[in-house]
């Protein structure tokens, strides 16, 4: 089977719209920036949603602004690895890769990890899920 998606590295933010995210209809229709936090032998990806605002579930990323907005930088402890339909989620009119100046650096990418799968209420959840992404 020929993959159309070339290999996506871990940091890279992707933009798309929180109604493309996961199961949970939330009717929003912002859009929203998610970073890649892993990616399996099928090119799929495994992202964590940002955010500009703070809130609970969230921890800023300390030392990363959005390039675009200047702004601080909040991540969702939740682990995503399917769109809205249930599909993987890849590259594609639903989630639009961003330029690489947009990239979040490789340390902070594994704070984030750490944050989902140790130190986060969602621990459980987003590693059967991280589980389920890599069978």
């Amino acid at each position: 089977m020929k993959h159309k998606n070339k290999y996506i590295p871990w940091g890279r933010t992707l933009t798309t719209k929180d109604n493309y995210l996961g199961k949970q209809k939330t009717g929003s229709k912002k859009t929203r920036p998610v970073v890649v936090v892993d990616n399996n032998v099928r090119n799929e990806l495994a992202v964590v949603p940002l955010s500009s605002k703070k809130g609970s579930n969230r921890t800023e990323l300390k030392g990363y602004k959005n390039p675009k907005t200047n702004q601080k930088t909040y991540y969702k402890h939740f682990l995503e690895i399917e769109d809205d339909e249930g599909k993987p989620i890849v590259v594609n009119e639903k989630f639009r890769e961003n330029h690489k100046n947009m990239d979040i650096p490789r340390r902070k990418v594994e704070e984030i990890r750490n944050t989902i799968f140790v130190k986060s209420k969602q621990k459980d959840r987003n590693k059967k899920m991280f589980n389920k992404f890599h069978k």
